[in-house]
């Protein structure tokens, strides 16, 4: 049985003097692919920083099952351009704590084409591969609660829906918020997040 993992009440979060999100309330399962959509300056990402940088800390949240860890991919995508891709996820592994499940790296890698270039120095990599090794870095994570903030930029079709897929394959184990413009055809959301002047209305998918 799904249950619920994190939630809030009556939270409310301003930038300078603008209320971006007034007295919400919000609960999310251990397991699931919810989309946050809104208008430009909505606070679609405000809200997934909100969670990352002050839900373990912050009485505003609670944690029903006790702390979780949480990964982040934002627009800045957080690697060593310098650094190879290998060398990038050998890194990150370390900061992760547990080394990565190679069989599952080695998959990802396939799925996104990205075999033969493991050795490559990350600025040799186009806007869309440099995408792709974001991504693999979130989804080797052992985290219980992953935060995707747009990771379809960059990214052409082909690859979209292979994104799609993994996103709908790793929802089935661990939490994934993911901000959107529009949700993509093959994208198998348990709920929704619509934001709308300071207000969250939230339809359930499942």
């Amino acid at each position: 049985m799904n249950q619920t993992l994190l939630e809030t009440k009556a939270l409310t979060i301003t930038v300078g003097e603008k209320v971006l999100l007034r007295e919400i309330n919000l609960s999310f399962f251990q397991t699931g692919l919810v989309a946050v959509l809104g208008e430009n300056g909505a606070g679609k990402s405000t809200l997934l920083k909100e969670i990352y940088h002050h839900s373990l800390s912050s009485p505003k949240w609670k944690w029903t099952q006790g702390k979780k860890k949480l990964t982040y991919l934002g627009h800045e995508l957080g690697f060593y351009s310098s650094l190879s891709l290998e060398e990038n996820l050998d890194y990150f592994a370390k900061l992760d704590g547990l080394p990565h499940d190679r069989r599952k790296r080695n998959l990802l890698l396939e799925a996104f084409r990205l075999q033969k270039r493991i050795w490559d120095p990350i600025h040799t990599f186009s806007r869309g591969m440099k995408q792709k090794v974001a991504i693999l870095r979130a989804l080797l994570s052992s985290a219980e609660v992953v935060l995707f903030d747009e990771p379809y930029t960059g990214l052409d079709a082909e690859s979209s829906k292979v994104l799609s897929a993994l996103l709908n394959e790793e929802s089935k184990s661990r939490l994934i918020l993911i901000v959107l413009h529009s949700v993509p055809k093959e994208l198998q959301c348990s709920k929704q997040l619509q934001i709308e002047k300071g207000k969250v209305f939230v339809t359930d998918l499942t």
